[in-house]
């Protein structure tokens, strides 16, 4: 390949950062390398004043050569999980950027204008989050997914271009599997999880199969597995489905990670702002597979997870993304209230299936992304979004209770529990651990956990829930906006998470010591909370609280946490709850071999499926 044409001077970009140019035409290394605009001259820009001007250019080169690095490691974090995925070890494909037409025909030459900048928009120029340069195809036009949906103005404002499929299954074989994974398996696995009549229910799932094929392969994938390991009608006629079902279980997850590879090669090379709904679909059939990959007993999970965490921030990044996007538009608490509701046009949007799908995947990837970190030992990726997602107790946004039954401010501060495990783990090593230190950080958590308690027993004891309104002919729609159970009866999930995070800070502060007074106690608590679950299948989304508390038990409470994982009947075979009571087995066995002073949760969880 012959050299790059050069020029005499260096490109004004160059300048601007300080850098070594070596003057190649159209486009300078550095530049292209940091994939942002370059910009020859005769003259001096306009923006090159040695003053305000200046500054304000280098803080938005700055920030877009920070954001661009971003997108290529989430672009090389895709890759890697296109290689897991296939299991190969060959090299990755090589990553092409294209820009415009317009980029690869510029010709700097002496007579530019002076007052030439790279392409900033009017947004840009609005403050330092800018983005200096757009990625295009080759022809000047815009890079969309393979599948678009037409977009009205409210539509294009929150999420552009949403993924769109066939709409149409190949089979009534398939609609069977998915309609079964709709309507019994999904509301089994998320007992917890009740959308509104408002949200259309779970039609957003039906959505979400019909959208691409990888979506509906990977849900029959879940329904076939699901019924070949849980006999619902024990027999010989149970064993002849499970062998046929287990393989559609083979033929249909390979059709899925086959289509996905595809996406996420597609993903890998461009921004995700050019198609953000696409991208969003994308995180969703990628936590999907984590979810079948935990039910299936994978350690594949933790690369796919690392993956959609990645994948979330390049969206979170995204200036397309608005910060309420979590947001209903009034307070689920007042749907039964009689009270009349007020939706505004533009918040119209929010009730749309691929809207109830964002915030369902954003949850998961939230709560998996906490969950994780108490047994890889490393502080959550997402914590410094956390505010921005969830918003806070004065402006709630996206609230987890809706999805499992708990409420946000105990996931926090799981978080913050972590990140003092870690302080202290740290510390440990380079000699710089306080005792006063810990006690003091892990005595403002219990203040945070001793504070929501008392306010929910508050709350449950002035009998504060919600009128399910007047009886008649619509009063099955109030079964859509309220579960079917008393609403305080869900304040015992989140109960049994406070009281399963006191037992993981006892834990980090004082040691693995289960006889302790406190320990004893709690677990007491806790066992008895289990035990007074309403179903006995809402311990199928308990299973990182049900591990913490039963590795803790004492020989004689053992057959307690047997007798309430039991009752779970045949779904105790699936995924996140088997590696609870696994591991609980496992660390009872070893109990007199245990280091007190070393052993803690993060060995407990070592190697074990994600407990989500």
């Amino acid at each position: 390949m012959p050299p790059a044409a050069k020029t005499l001077s260096s490109c004004w970009i160059c300048r601007l950062r300080h850098k070594k140019c070596d003057a190649a035409l159209p486009k300078c290394r550095n530049c292209d390398a940091l994939e942002i605009d370059c910009l020859y001259s005769a003259e001096k820009p306009g923006w090159m004043d040695n003053g305000t001007k200046q500054r304000d250019m280098a803080d938005r080169v700055k920030v877009q050569v920070k954001r661009n690095a971003k997108e290529r490691r989430g672009r090389r974090m895709i890759q890697k999980i296109t290689r897991e995925i296939e299991g190969s070890k060959s090299p990755p494909p090589p990553v092409t950027l294209t820009h415009s037409s317009a980029d690869s025909d510029r010709t700097r030459t002496s007579t530019s204008s002076a007052t030439a900048e790279p392409q900033v928009s009017s947004q840009d120029a609005a403050g330092p989050e800018t983005t200096i340069s757009s990625h295009t195809s080759s022809s000047g036009t815009r890079i969309d997914g393979p599948l678009c949906r037409p977009r009205n103005g409210t539509t294009q404002s929150f999420l552009g271009t949403i993924a769109q499929g066939p709409l149409v299954f190949q089979n009534e074989q398939d609609l069977r599997f998915v309609t079964t994974y709709t309507d019994y398996i999904f509301p089994l696995l998320h007992p917890l999880y009740h959308p509104t009549f408002f949200e259309g229910g779970r039609a957003w799932l039906l959505v979400f199969a019909m959208s691409s094929p990888e979506s509906c392969q990977l849900i029959i994938s879940m329904a076939t597995y699901f019924v070949s390991v849980c006999p619902i009608y024990p027999g010989a006629s149970h064993r002849m489905c499970a062998v046929h079902t287990w393989e559609e279980v083979q033929s249909q997850s390979e059709l899925a990670v086959k289509g996905m590879q595809q996406r996420v090669e597609v993903a890998s090379r461009r921004s995700v702002a050019e198609n953000l709904g696409e991208s969003m679909h994308l995180l969703g059939d990628i936590l999907l597979l984590i979810r079948f990959e935990t039910m299936t007993g994978s350690s594949q999970w933790k690369v796919h997870l690392d993956a959609a965490t990645c994948l979330f921030e390049q969206i979170l990044s995204s200036p397309e993304l608005v910060d309420d996007a979590w947001r209903l538009p009034f307070d689920l608490r007042l749907l039964s209230s009689g009270l009349p509701l007020e939706v505004a046009p533009e918040d119209a949007e929010k009730f749309a299936a691929f809207q109830t799908e964002f915030r369902f995947f954003t949850a998961l990837v939230i709560i998996s992304d906490i969950l994780s970190s108490t047994a890889l030992e490393q502080p959550p990726r997402l914590r410094a979004h956390h505010e921005r997602v969830l918003g806070n107790a004065n402006a709630p946004r996206l609230n987890l209770k809706y999805v499992v039954g708990c409420e946000n401010w105990v996931f926090t501060t799981i978080a913050e529990i972590v990140e003092i495990d870690l302080w202290k783990k740290q510390t440990k090593r380079n000699g710089t651990f306080s005792l006063t230190d810990l006690i003091q950080r892990s005595a403002n958590v219990f203040q945070v956990l001793d504070k929501g308690r008392a306010a929910l027993d508050e709350s449950s004891n002035d009998g504060i829930c919600v009128s399910r309104g007047p009886g008649g002919m619509f009063s099955k729609f109030d079964l859509t906006t309220q579960p079917p159970y008393d609403p305080k009866a869900y304040a015992i999930v989140t109960r049994i998470w406070i009281d399963s995070a006191r037992l993981y800070l006892l834990v980090v502060m004082s040691g693995w010591h289960p006889e302790s007074s406190g320990i004893r106690e709690i677990v007491s608590k806790n066992l008895e909370q289990f035990d007074s679950l309403p179903s006995p299948g809402w311990l199928l989304s308990l299973a990182w609280p049900f591990c913490v508390t039963s590795c803790l038990v004492t020989r004689a409470e053992e057959s307690t946490v047997r007798r309430i994982y039991e009752a779970t009947e045949s779904a105790k075979n699936i995924g996140p709850i088997s590696e609870a009571m696994k591991t609980a087995e496992g660390i009872w066995k070893q109990r007199d071999k245990i280091d007190n002073e070393t052993w803690d949760m993060a060995a407990c969880f070592k190697g074990i499926a994600l407990l989500m």
